[in-house]
């Protein structure tokens, strides 16, 4: 009974407590509640997300907090994130941000971050909030200047300005005005336009309380060889200057800031030697270089780092060997190191038994360097590695099974090396995190059960130009979560299963390209997320599959495909970027809705059954590089109004029946590379723009068709032109002398790039590294009386052909000059007189044909044909 009394006195002085503490809690002050009020109704609120602003107490309305003994408004952080979870953007607040604002005499926090004020500038008042210490307006869609006045707020300590993932564009011609927040401890103006913003370093260092700079992409250009009041910087702990335009060495200033912890100068053009130094950042915890020019060497100073965890070197031109890397990390540094990133650099040598000193290792990427040597068995003792790149190198031996013991690893990419033998089901024994894997272009043999059940479920995997075959691997009916499956070139000669069309729900990318897979595609799969499929140089059979609106690069070339373009052209494809369908059994009509696809870049149907006219829609499709219709059995006339392919830079119709004549419109494609027309039945003459109006022309074929008249002298301008084939026309009248001024073919350039680079690095989604091949030019050339396919080396081939026309008169000296032309063909012609002289000059020459001509004899003029052979 006592211990309830007890109970009940202490119930009766809590309610009394509460009582009293409700009394004395007061509500909010009516003059800010109007103020707020009219607040809200300048602003869209397209979500309701205000709509808790409402009653008499707005202390208690969403985004607000109140002194609990003045009722005044402390903070104000009506930002998307805070007042709304979801992910719909288009309910963030909008509108006019009414000065109001100003009446809320207590406010220290103010937060519109994330939300979208169309485009108008930061309003000059909210420079008049003195009482503002936390003031955050990042991402909110402001543009223009930046208003000097926030420099009245002198007593901020946080300040965020960013604007990285926003639409608009802030920018400050200067910050003097910075000068004056001597209490700012961070500072974050990402994405600001500093360009002409000179004064930006000399403000900051009058911040003696800075703690965090946050400065990348601003277009920075210069950084201060020194600063004189860099020793204000007591406090500052992190500095990001990614992204800028930098052009400078290290800056030296840099060092006399010893209390620096984090220090990002990523993505600039900083170069030169790093200075060593960093005996003086003894609180340095991470280093972030990478996407630079630094040169040189790793500065030794780095080993006395004993906080370093993050070092990222990546993309410069740093060298080394990795014995003297070892030295570095074998300092205290290995005791905290966590993630190193050398990717890109020149690093020389093997790894060894050092490299399993780093037992806090989290991360490490030695790609795209000139290490060699075998992957060390001593990299089992890094239990923490998550993640591990050691691809394009010049690793070769075996793979060591200790790599199972990583038994955190996410992420292992070895592809690109030189490395061979047996990997057995043991090397993955405890790899139950692995989420991507990349053994490509090695030259090892994978060698599991069918039984086998891998312990992990990967996302990402590829094993191109492994040996996985002959059978299909039955252990990838386990992995149904992948968005990327590379197995192109692995050796598999077998008939596709049943099961596997089952795990595509998930894919994103798909190449099982360069086997010998048999099976039919079902219809009834459309792969629904995926971007990138490659079938190619297979035994697929059967129709054409349907396709999702993701789909951007198709390529089922060089397999047994039959039936018709329908599945695929009445499909809405709107991202299609590349499509090959070359060497197939297609028939049927190129279907007008094939002028859908506006983002086409590559349509590849040569050497199928396809027949008809060529859609004379084609012109709708401007973002056109390439198009290869060749060895079909279209006619028709080859559509005009061709200007709209400003892009286009290889036009293949080739080996059809078209006619007519080559359309005046061609001439407004200034890109062209390659012309290929032969083999058809155009008629008319050669037009004399085309060595005008196509500079920049390296092939011109246009043989077996019935074109007349004289060869075009202007022709010769094209001095980037590599391969002429006017054979078997109805051409007449002389060789035109200038024909000696083919630049191109004067000279072997072994260093020629490829003929359709820009169409070979087109941009597509892209896992795990993977880029698809792309389209490869390939032509026919005749040479020494037979037809040869050129492909990869096309771009080191030089011919002229004229051969088969009624071409008269001698051969022109000039042709002496071309001395890097490997075929010349000018059989079959009415040629008469000598044979000049400097015909021997043309020392890369494989295959000469004068025949059938009216030259003189070699017996009649034995010491031209001695020179000459």
């Amino acid at each position: 009974m006592a211990l309830s009394m007890k109970k009940i006195k202490l119930l009766h002085f809590l309610t009394f407590v509460l009582h009293l503490w409700l009394e004395l809690t007061c509500s909010c002050i009516e003059t800010e509640k109007q103020a707020l009020l009219k607040f809200k109704n300048s602003l869209k609120d397209p979500g309701k997300l205000l709509s808790s602003w409402t009653g008499d107490d707005c202390c208690s309305w969403k985004g607000l907090a109140c002194n609990n003994q003045t009722g005044n408004i402390i903070s104000l952080d009506i930002s998307y994130g805070h007042i709304h979870s979801g992910p719909n953007n288009e309910w963030q607040l909008g509108g006019k941000i009414d000065a109001c604002l100003v009446e809320l005499k207590h406010l220290s926090y103010l937060d519109l971050s994330s939300n979208d004020f169309g485009g108008s500038q930061i309003p000059d008042f909210i420079g008049s909030i003195t009482t503002l210490t936390y003031l955050n307006l990042s991402n909110a869609g402001f543009h223009g200047e930046i208003p000097s006045q926030l420099g009245n707020l002198t007593n901020l300590r946080y300040l965020d300005l960013n604007s990285f993932d926003s639409l608009y564009d802030l920018r400050a011609g200067g910050v003097h005005w910075m000068s004056s927040l001597s209490g700012l401890q961070y500072l974050d103006m990402s994405r600001v336009n500093l360009a002409n913003a000179v004064d930006v370093f000399d403000a900051l260092t009058m911040l003696s309380s800075l703690s965090v700079v946050v400065l990348p992409n601003c277009q920075i250009q210069r950084t201060p060889a020194s600063l004189p009041s860099v020793s204000n910087f007591t406090s500052l702990a992190t500095i990001v200057l990614d992204g800028n335009q930098i052009n400078a060495t290290f800056p030296s200033w840099v060092f006399k800031i010893s209390s620096l912890k984090n220090v990002y100068l990523r993505f600039n053009s900083f170069h030169g030697v790093i200075p060593d130094s960093f005996e003086q950042l003894v609180s340095l915890e991470a280093l972030e270089l990478g996407g630079n020019s630094f040169s040189g060497i790793i500065p030794g100073s780095m080993r006395s780092l004993c906080s370093l965890h993050t070092l990222g070197l990546f993309t410069n031109k740093i060298e080394g060997e990795t014995t003297a890397l070892a030295e570095i990390l074998s300092g205290c540094v290995s005791e905290s190191i966590q993630v190193l990133n050398l990717r890109g650099n020149k690093f020389r040598g093997d790894l060894s038994d050092w490299i399993g000193t780093l037992r806090r290792i989290t991360m490490i990427d030695l790609s795209k360097n000139l290490l060699y040597g075998s992957i060390p068995a001593a990299l089992g003792k890094l239990s923490t590695l998550t993640y591990l790149y050691l691809n394009h190198n010049e690793f070769n031996g075996s793979l060591p099974e200790s790599i199972r013991e990583l038994s955190q690893l996410q992420v292992f990419d070895m592809s690109f090396n030189q490395i061979e033998g047996v990997v057995s089901e043991a090397h993955f024994a405890n790899l139950t995190s692995l989420k991507q894997l990349s053994m490509a272009s090695n030259s090892l043999t994978l060698n599991m059960s069918s039984e086998w059940i891998p312990p992990f479920k990967l996302e990402v995997f590829s094993f191109r130009s492994c040996m996985l075959g002959p059978k299909f691997p039955a252990w990838l009916r386990t992995q149904r979560n992948y968005s990327l499956m590379d197995l192109s070139s692995t050796g598999i000669s077998d008939t596709m299963p049943d099961w596997f069309w089952t795990l595509t729900g998930h894919i994103v990318i798909l190449d099982l390209s360069d086997n010998l897979i048999t099976g039919i595609v079902p219809s009834s799969l459309k792969f629904i997320i995926i971007n990138v499929i490659n079938l190619s140089s297979n035994r697929f059979y059967g129709a054409l599959p349907p396709f999702s609106p993701n789909i951007e690069y198709i390529d089922f070339s060089n397999n047994l495909f039959s039936g018709t373009l329908l599945p695929i052209t009445s499909e809405y494809l709107p991202l299609l970027g590349e499509l090959h369908l070359s060497n197939n059994l297609i028939n049927g009509t190129i279907l007008a809705s094939i002028c859908n696809f506006a983002g086409m870049q590559v349509i590849d149907l040569s050497s199928n059954r396809l027949f008809g006219q060529v859609p004379a829609c084609f012109p709708d499709l401007v973002a056109l590089m390439v198009i290869n219709l060749e060895n079909n059995n279209l006619s028709g006339e080859i559509p005009d109004k061709l200007d709209s392919f400003s892009l286009l830079q290889a036009l293949h119709l080739g080996d059809n029946s078209i006619s007519g004549r080559i359309p005046t419109s061609l001439r407004a494609c200034k890109s062209l590379l390659i012309i290929d027309l032969g083999g058809n039945k155009l008629s008319g003459n050669i037009p004399s723009w085309i060595g005008e109006a196509l500079p920049s022309l390296r092939i011109l074929r246009l043989r077996a068709n019935m074109f007349v008249g004289h060869i075009p002298e202007k022709l010769s301008y094209l001095t980037a032109l590599q391969i002429l084939d006017l054979g078997d026309n109805n051409l007449s009248g002389t060789i035109p002398e200038s024909f000696g001024n083919f630049s191109a073919m004067v000279e072997i350039h072994k260093e020629r790039k490829n003929i359709l680079d820009s169409v070979l690095g087109a941009a597509f989604s892209s896992i795990g590294n993977y880029v698809p091949l792309g389209y490869i030019e390939s032509l026919q050339v005749i040479t020494k009386g037979m037809e040869m396919e050129y492909t990869k080396n096309l771009q080191f081939v030089t011919s002229m052909d004229l051969s088969d026309n009624q071409i008269s008169g001698h051969i022109p000296a000039g042709l002496g000059k071309l001395s890097g032309l490997q075929s010349l063909n000018l059989s079959g012609n009415h040629l008469s007189g000598n044979i000049p002289v400097d015909i021997g000059n043309l020392r890369f020459l494989e295959s000469l044909d004068l025949s059938r001509n009216e030259l003189f004899r070699c017996n009649s003029y034995k010491y031209v044909c001695h020179d000459f052979f």
